[in-house]
């Protein structure tokens, strides 16, 4: 698995519970997943992560380029997405304070109430993972991120 990093072998509890938030079933799934994993990655400045995201990314269909749209937290190349990305940015920048007109595109675009709830579990189980590697200092054992630019 991709994000449960080394850093969870650390502690007997973590990695069962962290397991068991990543295996809950979602809405958000596949290629919405990694929208969320690929910007709260990156705006948390998550090396291994990005790493592991970038990798699973392209598993997942996305092209380089997507993969660093989606980093800078938009998806020009499929409008659901964009709404996804936008609004994952800005509920993880303002620490769930999101901007209601985010809130009404995402909707627009086609996104659900349970989405918006799935959405913020996925934030969180990211934010989770990006927080331990940025504690623990876990060499990165996969193949690093290119540079954001």
């Amino acid at each position: 698995m991709a994000s449960a990093s080394p850093a969870f072998a650390h502690s007997g509890n973590a990695l069962p519970t962290y397991l068991a938030l990543q295996n809950a079933k979602s809405s958000i799934t596949g290629k919405a997943r990694e929208v969320v994993n690929l910007v709260v990655s990156q705006l948390n400045e998550c090396e291994y992560c990005l790493a592991a995201h970038t990798m699973v990314g392209k598993m997942s269909g996305f092209s380089d380029a997507q993969i660093m749209e989606l980093r800078h937290g938009r998806a020009s190349f499929d409008a659901k997405f964009d709404a996804l990305a936008r609004l994952t940015r800005d509920i993880a920048e303002k620490r769930g304070h999101a901007n209601q007109a985010l809130i009404d595109a995402f909707f627009a675009a086609g996104w659900t109430k349970e989405n918006l709830v799935d959405t913020v579990v996925a934030i969180g189980d990211k934010t989770i993972s990006n927080y331990l590697h940025g504690v623990t200092k876990v060499p990165v054992d996969l193949p690093a991120a290119p540079p954001l630019v």
